[in-house]
């Protein structure tokens, strides 16, 4: 999954930059104002504000999303912004930060502790202040992020190799004939040699102008690389894998922008799960890989773009098309010969969660699906997909709302997750309904680089080849596992 979320509070509050400390400009939004009705104040003694710690945010306008607080190490952060304001005490827990907005008015974020249930957990009221007046108030739930109580580093997990990217944060790895590429955002494209994989090596880097990557795909002897607003690179892998040729794109329109989030390949045809601009799956006949040609657009029926029911992460299994759109869950579609009758159907949807990360695998006879998402809170679903117009739950692995599900690869019997915080996880699935553990590795620790700038940090997705996990983690780079039931 790789839903490129923005680093900073700019998600979901505003825009704003520089400090501004006028206490006149804060009237609503000083923690005298700020009502804490039916509050248990005395609980927020016990808070030890230490670390990092991820918050959900609930506005009364509906708006719910996930951000994060940095009391340390480095300079203390609010929601990605310079924490200006901390304190407290036995009975008071209160942050903010002060910013200049865009259209140059005084802001505040405030966040007002109400309640502790320990060390590591505080509910509270957030606010919202444009020059003293408040315009936004909800309510937050932040835990600090430590270790899973009991866990050692690893369990039958070993981490043969780790390298940082030249610069960017890695979105995507695909790994093929030796070579580990490696889509890092603005940075573009970075390869890896991993032929040994306790030993990688840089092979070549390549940047594209303004371009974000996102994700890849490789088949055969082409790279496809999508980008956050400029369509696909194709990459030409004959003459040079190390060096892949670039130059040709695709859906690269700048009226149009087009943004890509996801990659499948079935035969001869390419399926693109494209957010924007039309919030679509682009379904390409790639006969000729670096000349494809455009067979349909695809938009899910009954999904709604202003709902945000985006495809984010798909994949194609016996003729049968699986797309997660977020809160219109998982949709199964038929796409038997449509590269003839450009007439994908809907067959049905799980609907009842959001999903936002995806991976499909036959277990015996029956069509395997296991989903979930990146918001505060998530679960794992495990869905029996044998009648597509009536699609079964057969078992539900809840995360800890801290740490959210980057990404799934399922490989055998075996599903590999991305667990942000929690690191690499690994279960046995070869009983459908039953998750089993099989291994971890957790690869988080709040004492790495940039770490407290988001809520989406840690390991953020996994590709399996060769009988090798790869990893990307936001800071630590390209990681090579091995795991050993």
């Amino acid at each position: 999954m790789n839903r490129l979320p923005l680093v900073a509070a700019t998600v979901f509050l505003a825009v704003g930059c520089g400090n501004s400390d006028d206490s006149d400009n804060k009237a609503e939004c000083q923690v005298e104002a700020i009502d804490l009705p039916g509050c248990d104040r005395s609980t927020l003694a016990a808070v030890q504000p230490e670390g990092i710690w991820n918050t959900n945010i609930a506005f009364e306008d509906g708006y719910i999303g996930p951000s994060t607080l940095r009391f340390d190490p480095g300079d203390p952060l609010l929601i990605g912004l310079p924490m200006t304001t901390k304190q407290i005490t036995g009975d008071t827990f209160f942050l903010a930060s002060d910013v200049t907005g865009s259209d140059g008015g005084a802001m505040r974020y405030a966040f007002a502790g109400c309640k502790a249930s320990g060390p590591g957990e505080v509910l509270g009221v957030v606010r919202v202040c444009v020059n003293g007046t408040k315009t936004r108030q909800g309510t937050f739930t932040a835990k600090r992020v430590v270790r899973r109580e009991g866990e050692a580093e690893a369990d039958r997990v070993e981490l043969l190799s780790e390298i940082a990217l030249p610069g960017g944060r890695p979105t995507g790895v695909v790994v093929a004939g030796g070579y580990a590429y490696v889509t890092a955002r603005e940075e573009g494209l970075v390869v890896y040699d991993v032929k040994d994989p306790a030993h990688p090596t840089l092979a070549s880097k390549q940047k594209f102008g303004t371009e974000v990557f996102t994700t890849a795909l490789v088949s055969g002897s082409t790279l496809f690389v999508g980008t956050y607003d400029r369509g696909l690179r194709l990459c030409d892998l004959t003459v040079d894998p190390a060096v892949p040729n670039c130059t040709k794109q695709f859906l690269s329109e700048a009226a149009t922008p087009t943004r890509v989030d996801a990659l499948a390949k079935d035969g001869n045809l390419l399926y693109v799960a494209s957010p924007t601009p039309r919030s679509d799956v682009i379904i390409l006949d790639v006969t000729q890989p670096l000349a494809p040609v455009l067979v349909v657009r695809y938009a899910v029926e009954g999904t709604s773009a202003t709902a945000g029911e985006f495809p984010y992460a798909l994949t194609v299994l016996e003729n049968r098309l699986y797309v997660s759109n977020w809160s219109y869950g998982v949709s199964v579609t038929d796409v038997t010969n449509v590269a003839t009758t450009k007439a994908p159907k809907l067959l049905g949807r799980y609907a009842g969660f959001s999903t936002s990360a995806l991976a499909v695998g036959k277990l015996g006879t029956a069509p395997a699906v296991y989903a979930g998402s990146d918001a505060w809170g998530s679960s794992v679903l495990t869905l029996d997909a044998t009648t597509p117009e009536a699609i079964v739950q057969r078992d539900e692995l809840a995360l800890r709302k801290e740490a959210s599900l980057g990404g799934l690869a399922l490989s055998g019997t075996t599903l590999y997750m991305a667990n942000y915080q929690d690191g690499l996880r690994a279960y046995d699935v070869s009983t459908l309904g039953t998750l089993k553990p099989s291994g971890y590795f957790n690869t988080w620790s709040d004492t790495d680089t940039r770490r407290g700038l988001t809520y989406f940090e840690g390991l953020q997705g996994v590709h399996v080849a060769d009988g090798l996990v790869y990893g990307w983690d936001t800071t630590r780079g390209l990681l090579i596992f091995r795991h050993t039931p």
